[in-house]
């Protein structure tokens, strides 16, 4: 769970017992709703035709304070200062159909704003949402909003928070956002908005929380991220289209827990400094375009505990130092660079805590290894790599696997019985191998197999007749000698169908 949900938990656990205390006094005074707020959330009800959700059927009556579901008023001036109408984003069914309101701005001793995960509620997001003297939290997240995000937002000199992630806005983040000095959170993940980071976030020293993902964003990553931005736990550039260097400033974000570049057209090096982000437990480049060797001060990263630097050009090996650093390493993935590994690399076995490998296309060659692995591991990819020899029976001991795959190896000799015996595996990727014999009939333990792939090989005999085995699509077996049985045609002699059928 990344660092920005428990910022954002943080502050709504705070913002929350504020307005329940006030809530609480207002009941026990009997404050009723001002006439200017009923008037302006009818305006908004009235903008919504169609609601499943059936928050607004309780808007009726003349107290919106103590009566109207996700409305809380001050205790003695009876104004609406929260409205947070929100609800599951996994349910389809539960939704609002229609378009913010303007009128909401009349509700001028607003506070927080969150009207989240409604899924049908569009348009464009009002230019009267800058006359909220108050507001600290707008929250926005997963409509489907449209156009720009609103210049006069930057007259908000109250947020905190803004999240308006999971829309369709479009254009340039506004620069004026530069100009709310107290912000904390910044979130437009899952959008369409493009351009450059905008030079005036480099006034943001308050910021906790960066999330720009998934959007057009272009240009260079700034240099203004630097030692000034110590309150910065979270950035999230991922999934755009940034180019040019990693800054070296990113380095000296002494605070920073999660940081994500992946998924964009970054070029050159990793800073050699990137051991100097003491704090750091989780950081993706992926999907770039970057080159070189792996820094050893990667070893002083003691608290990453998550490291994805798969699909881009590294080369040479991998550092030793690495074996006595990374303690906390719980996923490492490193699949498809130009590394020059040889063989797996010795101190992987060392991490007692280890869970996720994913060697693939790494240009490891010679036998493969006995299972000497952390029993903690969960999945390992070594596909896509020249490795010879057979898979040991010691693979038995890793019984916390839930997926292997050694696929477009060399691997001979037959699949081990013992297999059978993890039967927590949910992936088996066996394919593209030289590997013989029969597919064992231990297998057919192995009820929680959602995906199996034996094609390509030099197996024979009977497919163990049990689901899921016996129902997975017939490629799955497909260009083997002679295997048979569902979903294969039927085994033609003795030999090959005497495995026993269950």
């Amino acid at each position: 769970m990344n660092s920005s949900f428990f910022t954002v938990f943080f502050f709504f656990f705070i913002l929350q017992c504020t307005l329940s205390s006030s809530m609480a006094m207002a009941m026990e005074e009997g404050t009723q709703c001002s006439p200017k707020d009923r008037a302006a959330l009818l305006s908004f009800k009235a903008s919504i035709i169609k609601d499943t959700t059936g928050i607004l059927s309780t808007w009726q009556g003349l107290d919106c304070c103590n009566a109207w579901e996700g409305i809380e008023c001050h205790p003695t001036s009876s104004r609406v200062i929260s409205l947070h109408l929100q609800t599951s984003p996994s349910d389809p069914l539960s939704y609002m159909k229609g378009t913010l309101s303007p009128s909401l701005s009349s509700l001028t001793f607003l506070q927080s704003l969150l009207i989240s995960n409604m899924k049908q509620i569009t348009g464009f997001i009002p230019l009267s949402f800058s006359n909220f003297p108050n507001l600290t939290v707008l929250y926005l997240e997963n409509n489907m909003l449209v156009g720009p995000i609103p210049s006069k937002l930057g007259l908000l000199s109250s947020l905190k928070a803004l999240s308006l992630s999971g829309n369709k806005l479009h254009g340039e983040l506004p620069s004026s956002l530069g100009s709310i000095p107290g912000l904390l959170q910044i979130n437009v993940g899952m959008n369409l908005l493009s351009g450059p980071i905008p030079k005036t976030f480099r006034n943001l020293h308050s910021l906790q929380s960066l999330d720009l993902s998934h959007n057009l964003f272009s240009g260079p990553i700034p240099t203004f991220f630097d030692s000034q931005f110590q309150n910065l736990t979270f950035l999230d550039l991922s999934y755009n289209q940034f180019t040019g260097q990693i800054p070296a400033s990113l380095c000296s974000l002494s605070g920073v827990l999660d940081l994500s570049l992946s998924h964009n057209k970054l070029t050159g090096f990793i800073p050699g400094q990137i051991g100097n982000l003491k704090s750091l437990s989780s950081l993706s480049l992926s999907n770039n375009l970057l080159n070189g060797f792996i820094p050893e001060d990667f070893a002083q990263l003691q608290k990453l505990w998550y490291l994805n630097i798969s699909r881009n050009f590294f080369s040479g090996s991998l550092p030793e130092k690495l074996g006595t650093g990374l303690q906390s390493l719980i996923s490492i993935d490193l699949n498809h660079n130009n590394f020059s590994l040889g063989s797996i690399p010795k101190w992987l076995t060392n991490k007692e805590q280890l869970r996720e490998i994913n060697l693939s296309g790494c240009r490891i060659k010679g036998q493969f290894p006995e299972f000497q692995f952390p029993e903690s591991l969960t999945s390992i990819d070594f596909s896509n790599n020249r490795m010879t020899g057979q898979i040991p029976n010691s693979i038995s001991k890793m019984n916390s696997l839930t997926k292997i795959d050694v696929s477009r190896n060399l691997l001979n000799g037959s699949i081990p019985e013992s297999m059978g015996e993890i039967e927590g595996l949910e992936w088996i990727d066996l394919s593209i191998n030289e590997l013989s014999g029969r597919i064992p009939e231990s297998f057919v333990r192995l009820r929680n197999v959602r995906h199996a792939n034996f094609r390509a090989n030099r197996l024979c005999g009977l497919i163990p007749q049990a689901r899921p085995f016996n129902v997975f699509p017939a490629v799955a077996y497909a260009h083997n000698l002679c295997l048979c049985g569902k979903p294969l045609p039927p085994c033609r002699n003795k030999n090959s169908s005497s495995m026993n059928s269950n």
